[in-house]
């Protein structure tokens, strides 16, 4: 192999490796963005109303009957619109588009809290009424948050 050759390789090694490292920065940078959207998507005051109004007003699944069923409808719509967005939380968790353990970090207690006593009890409700389960991923993201909350010793049932 010549002097000529060898360089010319080495050039093609070096810039694989170079776009590569851009790639992977490109890919983390990226993921970091979507993250920064959905927390502030998350922290707007319609969805806070809403998960608000999950753990005030849904203690089980009786409650979400009957809320579903009253003349309004406003505050079922705006849980449904806080669960609808850990829904996609949980989507984007389960295809990688966002740091799993980032989520949990940042809302893990939160989610793992409104699940438990207040999600799971809504999700029957609407699953009873349907005929089928809405949310999916919220389910999936409620019981990762439960086992991430444990497994930091953390009282889901108290946020403690």
């Amino acid at each position: 192999m010549d002097m000529i050759s060898l360089i010319s390789m080495l050039a093609a090694v070096a810039a694989t490796l170079i776009s590569t490292a851009v790639w992977q920065t490109t890919q983390r940078l990226e993921k970091r963005n979507l993250f920064l959207q959905l927390n502030e998507r998350l922290m707007q005051p319609r969805l806070q109303e809403g998960r608000t109004l999950l753990r005030e007003l849904i203690i089980d699944k009786t409650a979400a009957d009957n809320l579903y069923s009253s003349n309004d409808r406003r505050d079922h719509w705006l849980i449904s619109e806080s669960i609808a967005m850990f829904d996609l939380l949980g989507l984007y968790v389960e295809r990688k588009y966002v740091d799993e353990k980032l989520v949990l970090e940042e809302w893990g207690s939160q989610i793992a809290l409104t699940y438990k006593r207040h999600g799971k009890p809504f999700l029957e409700s609407r699953a009873a009424y349907l005929g089928w389960t809405p949310y999916p991923h919220y389910e999936k993201l409620g019981e990762l948050a439960l086992l991430d909350e444990r497994r930091r010793g953390r009282n889901a049932e108290t946020g403690e």
